[in-house]
């Protein structure tokens, strides 16, 4: 009787790239680790590191969003709007929070079924806790310091880029098995909308009702980056959770916190009424 080796359920779905598919490193355990609303992530064969899959290809992505013509590769392919922009975030905020992200090295090739895609390959890490519930400041002082250093260095980058990355999200913001936060999303940082673009859109007066009732939808009229291609308002989540990490993760006094102005988006009053229309979109 001939016994058939199972294959892993990552080889079927032929997203491959053809050189790791070649190697022994396609030897995937049976299921992937992880998936959001971008990336699928797998685990390789020498445990020690996962391979981050788009979930669209360049062309899907080029097609609904377009692409900028300045950069194309040796092999003739287009890379897309956001592609572009989020390996351009990611190489900015190397020098902000490098420190913190696993080592990873994103690269460009085509899958099993020629479809051009942006891989990446990431450091694998063990995670001892997800930082995205933090309920009680931490115990270890290592730990504290980490996290110390991540909310400072959050603030420098926001306050020169503009950026902050999605941390909102389960598994996104971690201490690793050295009791050491590592942030695991690193594909859709965000830039902060101001309060004036919202009024803009939304004056004092406006009438919310329509929204409320399910007749209008909420996400077409809120200015360009407040929410991401998902529907979730990705920046005011990351930064609602840093305040969070400050009073809980930290100790920090509450009250002085929350008057801190780099928080005060948090307490627009338009901004708080669109997060709640949006929490049916999150659920």
């Amino acid at each position: 009787m001939v016994i058939m080796k199972p294959q892993p359920v990552f080889a079927e779905s032929r997203t491959l790239p053809p050189l790791i598919a070649r190697s022994r490193a396609s030897e995937t355990l049976p299921e992937r680790l992880g998936a959001g609303s971008r990336m699928e992530v797998y685990p390789l064969v020498d445990e020690q590191t996962v391979l981050r899959v788009p979930r669209r290809t360049e062309q899907h992505l080029i097609n609904i969003y377009g692409s900028s013509g300045r950069k194309a590769l040796a092999t003739g392919h287009e890379v897309s709007v956001i592609t572009e922009r989020e390996l351009h975030d990611l190489e900015a905020m190397g020098a902000f929070i490098g420190a913190f992200v696993p080592d990873t090295a994103p690269f460009a090739d085509l899958d099993l079924e020629g479809n051009f895609r942006y891989y990446a390959l990431q450091r694998r890490v063990r995670v001892i806790q997800d930082l995205r519930i933090c309920t009680q400041r931490l115990v270890e002082t290592h730990s504290l310091y980490s996290l110390e250093r991540f909310v400072r260095d959050v603030r420098d980058m926001v306050h020169h880029l503009g950026l902050i990355p999605d941390f909102g999200g389960k598994g996104n913001l971690v201490l690793d098995r050295y009791g050491l936060v590592k942030l695991i999303d690193i594909n859709n940082f965000r830039r902060l909308v101001p309060n004036e673009l919202i009024d803009e859109c939304f004056g004092p007066d406006h009438d919310w009702s329509e929204y409320a009732l399910g007749r209008k939808d909420v996400r077409k009229e809120v200015p360009a980056g407040f929410v991401d291609d998902q529907g979730h308002p990705i920046a005011d989540l990351s930064l609602a959770t840093l305040q969070n990490l400050e009073v809980r993760g930290l100790g920090r006094d509450y009250k002085q916190v929350i008057k801190d102005p780099f928080y005060a988006p948090l307490h627009h009053e338009t901004r708080r009424i669109l997060i709640t229309l949006l929490r049916p979109v999150m659920a």
